[in-house]
């Protein structure tokens, strides 16, 4: 009876052991940058790439889209120009000839009051800009102010009826879309309510001459 006892209690400790382990191991990581080859985005993540991929049924079969539910951490990877964006638990990588063409995600768990979303939108266009981005040349084309109260509350009342955003690149190679949206209780026009949306999408530069 007694050695019944133990090999539960020594059962219990193990899966309480493997279940801590597992939740506080944190967001799964992946590695990628336009043009990187499908397999060496397998190889240098965490995230189980090759699971929640989309195959397209060709013939030999190959991948279409991987699709992002749970938390992650995306790291753009490219040696001079690369960024790690803050967890998501949003997004898609598309495919095309085994090499990823575009991403698109939310780099946000949940949608966010307005002062946490700018102060995030701050923190993006910082690290962008430290990583060599710049705005496309297109006239109105510009980083967002968000530097004073003034900017904020300019931009607040804008995205009450309409997006705001920036096109980045580095020229001839990539390009970035940085859009902050109203999401959620918009139509109420209360700052204290609404919940807002940062979008990045990530893809080769078509802008430059």
């Amino acid at each position: 009876m007694r050695k019944q006892i133990f090999y539960v209690a020594a059962a219990v400790i193990l899966i309480a052991t493997a279940l801590i382990i597992y939740i506080s191991r944190g967001p799964e990581q992946i590695s990628f940058h336009i043009g990187k080859n499908y397999d060496d985005v397998v190889r240098d993540s965490t995230f189980p790439v090759e699971r929640e991929t989309a195959v397209y049924p060709s013939e030999p079969p190959h991948p279409s889209s991987t699709w992002i539910s749970s938390p992650v951490i995306i790291t753009f990877d490219d040696k001079q120009h690369g960024f790690t964006l803050p967890a998501t638990k949003f997004g898609a990588i598309g495919w095309s000839e085994f090499k990823a063409i575009t991403l698109s995600t939310s780099p946000m768990l949940e949608t966010l009051p307005f002062e946490q979303a700018i102060e995030l939108l701050g923190e993006l266009q910082k690290t962008l800009k430290q990583a060599g981005w710049v705005p496309e040349t297109a006239e109105g084309n510009d980083w967002l102010k968000t530097e004073n109260q003034k900017d904020k509350a300019l931009l607040q009342a804008k995205l009450f009826d309409q997006m705001d955003g920036v096109i980045l690149l580095i020229p001839h190679k990539y390009s970035l879309i940085l859009h902050i949206k109203c999401y959620a209780r918009c139509d109420e026009r209360n700052s204290e309510t609404a919940k807002y949306l940062i979008d990045v999408g990530l893809g080769e530069d078509h802008f430059s001459d």
